[in-house]
């Protein structure tokens, strides 16, 4: 005989079109940052004739999440039968997290470049590692975010 759970109450719940537009903004934000800050070296030419080369690992790296959030929020801003979905409230924060400390690991790889990075090769070659862990990083993230921008969970199911 399989235990049954007992129902989530109201208060372990949080409307989805809410955490959406919050993870939205995180997402924007921080890519805004990193977006702007590379836009700035590339004018400067910190990465000299290989800037085609960073905007190839900055791409991926920020442009499949941010266009699944973009798309969702497109999809369901005039959606009536996304009215009502919800997500578990102690999901929020793993998310959040997992996003933030994504994010901020993007921008370091960045910032660190001065003190590690000679060349703009040099520069290049430490943004090409960084994929061994953010690859895997982004994999969870992508998974997390999912939950949260492919759901259609009902309160009332």
């Amino acid at each position: 005989m399989t235990p049954t759970r007992p129902p989530l109450t109201p208060d372990q719940l949080i409307p989805l079109d809410i955490v959406r537009v919050r993870f939205a903004r995180v997402w924007l934000i921080g890519a805004g940052v990193i977006f702007t800050l590379l836009v700035a070296q590339s004018l400067w030419h910190a990465y000299g004739d290989l800037t085609t080369e960073v905007w190839g690992w900055f791409l991926p790296t920020l442009a499949p999440t941010l266009a699944l959030i973009i798309t969702v929020l497109t999809y369901t801003a005039l959606d009536p039968l996304m009215t009502g979905a919800v997500v578990r409230k102690g999901f929020v924060p793993i998310a959040l997290w997992l996003s933030v400390v994504y994010l901020f690991t993007v921008l370091l790889t960045i910032l660190v470049q001065p003190f590690t990075a000679k060349t703009p090769a040099d520069a290049v070659a430490l943004m090409r590692t960084s994929n061994l862990w953010l690859g895997p990083f982004q994999g969870l993230v992508a998974s997390a975010l999912g939950v949260l921008f492919v759901s259609k969970e009902r309160a009332n199911q």
